[in-house]
């Protein structure tokens, strides 16, 4: 008898064990960054951390020692399952998600945190209906700190001064407004931008004051044109291929959600202010740098509104009320504190 019981106790635990260890998913998440950048510091790793803890170890999250596809391939390698998580930069498939384009307006805020926070408040109310990410779980999405414009040549002081001149682009509008004033486009990933520099691809790029530092640009950045409410944003989003999402257990997507969406946005933002904050001071004290402000900036804003006009007009199809999105979204950020 007793024998028995110490071989149902053993069989109890083999199970118990075999069943805990079923419960285990470990999760692909791309990386195509460099590993010490500080998105994947400051960003990927706590928020894999909290995941893992909040679940108690069933959820664990690796990143990839190499990337699975090219930045512009993100969003498609989490869809068709290549990776089960990927984050990308919305911008770079142009077109393909008109309602984020919004965190691509000029002047909308000065604090990549407070933006971020707003642009998920602002999904959610406004954009989750129009329903552009499906085929994944959208997990999250944010932007980063305020984006200017750096040149590799002196005395570029007004964007008149980009006559001719070629520039990295980001997205479709930071197309729009080079052409405006006779640059020359050329589309390429952020952490290629120092060998598009060495090799004297392109004359200057669409950059955030945290690129410089990060990417190492410094030497490149001869002159810095700076712009209240940044010149441009990048959207960015976190997915998860669909069919494991619903593989999970109701209480690790809890998890994982409680992680995610604006907690997410919040921490991605608050720790590109701190690293914006480090090429500020960068910038300042090795380039040469213009503000725009008072008649020029107005002048700025004017010659721009098309771009705010366009976008309203192109998420009015989807059912959106874009100049009611763009309110919110500037007053969200605004007020955030």
């Amino acid at each position: 008898m007793k024998k028995l019981m110490l071989l149902m106790a053993g069989a109890a635990f083999v199970g118990g064990f075999a069943a805990q260890a079923a419960a285990e998913t470990t999760l692909r998440m791309n990386l195509w960054l460099p590993p010490k950048h500080f998105v994947v510091t400051k960003g990927y790793h706590p928020w894999i951390e909290k995941i893992k803890k909040g679940t108690k170890g069933n959820v664990n999250i690796q990143l990839t020692t190499k990337s699975l596809g090219a930045p512009p391939r993100q969003y498609d390698l989490a869809r068709q399952g290549v990776a089960d998580i990927a984050w990308g930069v919305q911008g770079y498939t142009a077109g393909r998600f008109i309602t984020a384009e919004i965190g691509e307006l000029p002047f909308n805020g000065n604090s990549g945190e407070a933006l971020s926070v707003a642009f998920w408040r602002t999904h959610q109310k406004f954009f989750a209906q129009a329903n552009e990410y499906k085929g994944v779980k959208l997990l999250s999405l944010h932007l980063h700190s305020p984006g200017q414009l750096m040149v590799n040549k002196k005395g570029i002081n007004n964007f008149e001064d980009l006559k001719g001149l070629k520039i990295r682009i980001l997205n479709s509008l930071t197309t729009k407004i080079l052409k405006l004033y006779g640059g020359v486009p050329f589309r390429g990933s952020a952490p290629k931008s120092y060998e598009f520099f060495s090799k004297g691809i392109i004359d200057g790029s669409f950059m955030t004051n945290d690129g410089v530092l990060a990417f190492k640009l410094q030497k490149f950045t001869k002159s810095f044109i700076q712009v209240p409410g940044g010149l441009y944003n990048s959207p960015f989003f976190v997915v998860m291929n669909q069919a494991k999402w619903d593989a999970l257990s109701a209480s690790d997507k809890k998890v994982i959600e409680a992680a995610s969406g604006e907690a997410y946005a919040k921490n991605k933002g608050a720790a590109w202010d701190h690293n914006d904050q480090l090429g500020t001071k960068l910038v300042k004290e090795k380039t040469q740098v213009s503000h725009i402000k008072g008649d020029k900036l107005a002048a700025l804003k004017k010659k721009l509104a098309f771009l705010e006009e366009s976008w309203i007009k192109r998420v009015a199809a989807k059912g959106v009320d874009g100049a009611a999105a763009l309110k919110y979204l500037r007053a969200q950020a605004a007020a955030y504190k």
